[in-house]
């Protein structure tokens, strides 16, 4: 297996422990920028800059980090919403979000109005 979780931390950070290559690496939610899943391999990007590629399917990373600040903004990708800095309409095709570190990351159509609501505290 190459994700364990360890208790809940707190009701919004969890410890996940990702094996990346021949190590286990622990890891706490509020750490993670976005999960980019390609396939079966994942790659979490951390704050730090540093990127752990593991073998896990991005709905499974969806479930753990249930209930830590998580949301899928495409078929790709999971954000933090945390590290959101802004929503961007560009036209009907183009939608996007900027996280804390200046990436850009496409947001699909189905995906927007979740987006919308998670961040501005709607249901």
């Amino acid at each position: 297996m190459t994700f364990y979780m360890e208790q809940k931390r707190t009701a919004a950070e969890k410890a996940l422990f990702i094996k990346s290559g021949p190590t286990i690496k622990r890891v706490l939610s509020s750490e993670i920028l976005y999960v980019q899943c390609e396939g079966n391999v994942s790659r979490l990007n951390l704050k730090d800059g540093t990127e752990l590629v593991c073998i896990r399917l991005l709905k499974l990373f969806e479930e753990d980090l249930s209930g830590a600040g998580f949301i899928r903004i495409n078929h790709n990708m999971l954000v933090n919403l945390a590290e959101i800095t802004e929503i961007r309409y560009i036209n009907a095709r183009k939608r996007q979000v900027v996280l804390s570190d200046e990436v850009v990351l496409d947001v699909s159509y189905r995906k927007w109005k979740s987006v919308k609501e998670a961040l501005l505290g709607r249901k």
